[in-house]
């Protein structure tokens, strides 16, 4: 089974974007995906993006995995929402966006997300950044998960887009190897030849995830930088979906 663990869903006005499960599944039988983990990002009323998004996989639960959203604006809200989510709509992660709130994840505000990821033994998602000229302030760098991952033992820590530049993909690596509890997921605008081989030679192939970030980028890109690497059809495998099987409790 092939898992696309990094998907939106939702309207992205801002660039046109209509982001139906007829376009979702589209993409997805394309590029040969079985199943998607998708969030709803674009509200500030995380219960109502939570929703659209319990409504969006139960229109097809065999394709979809619905992700659950919080905004730190309002933290009082937090955990009450996540409880809501994931005992009585069915999701199944998280996606915590820092850079979108202009809050760093080192901010004690996002430390009941990480508990509750924790507590339930979730997989919880990230944007994350390497420090490059590109990106002021930084507020997802790498190595910023490692207080929270070794406070938090038995959440699941996914660093989306694996630090994005050369200088986050080393960070990436460096805290997967320091905390087992660290995933590296693969999409990002800056595919240098050679960064799926550096991130199984440097954290693990029991470490990574395939991910697209559908619809922003296509997803047969990052199948085939996975399918193209010089790395044992083994290691392929678990990038493309044993891995995220196992994260989420589901039969490879």
């Amino acid at each position: 089974m092939i898992i696309d663990f990094h998907a939106h869903v939702g309207s992205m006005d801002s660039i046109g974007a209509r982001l139906t499960a007829d376009a979702m599944l589209h993409a997805m039988d394309a590029a040969g995906v079985d199943r998607c983990c998708v969030f709803n990002i674009f509200h500030a009323d995380a219960a109502f993006g939570n929703d659209l998004t319990a409504r969006f996989v139960a229109a097809h639960p065999d394709r979809f995995i619905g992700f659950a959203f919080v905004t730190p604006h309002y933290p009082e809200e937090m955990e009450g929402e996540l409880a809501r989510v994931f005992d009585h709509l069915g999701l199944q992660g998280i996606k915590i966006y820092p850079p979108y709130f202009d809050r760093t994840v080192e901010d004690a505000i996002w430390e009941p997300v990480f508990a509750f990821a924790h507590a339930r033994k979730v997989p919880l998602i990230s944007h994350s950044d390497g420090r490059d000229p590109l990106v002021n302030p930084n507020h997802g760098e790498p190595q910023m998960f490692v207080r929270w991952a070794e406070k938090y033992p038995d959440a699941r820590i996914v660093l989306g887009h694996a630090g994005n530049f050369r200088s986050g993909r080393l960070s990436s690596i460096a805290a997967a190897r320091r905390c087992a509890n660290i995933f590296i997921e693969i999409c990002t605008s800056w595919r240098e030849i050679g960064s799926i081989e550096e991130l199984v030679s440097g954290a693990g192939a029991d470490r990574l995830l395939f991910g697209s970030d559908l619809p922003l980028m296509d997803p047969r890109i990052h199948k085939g930088r996975v399918l193209t690497a010089a790395i044992p059809e083994t290691a392929k495998a678990q990038i493309l979906g044993g891995n995220a099987a196992r994260l989420l409790g589901l039969a490879a």
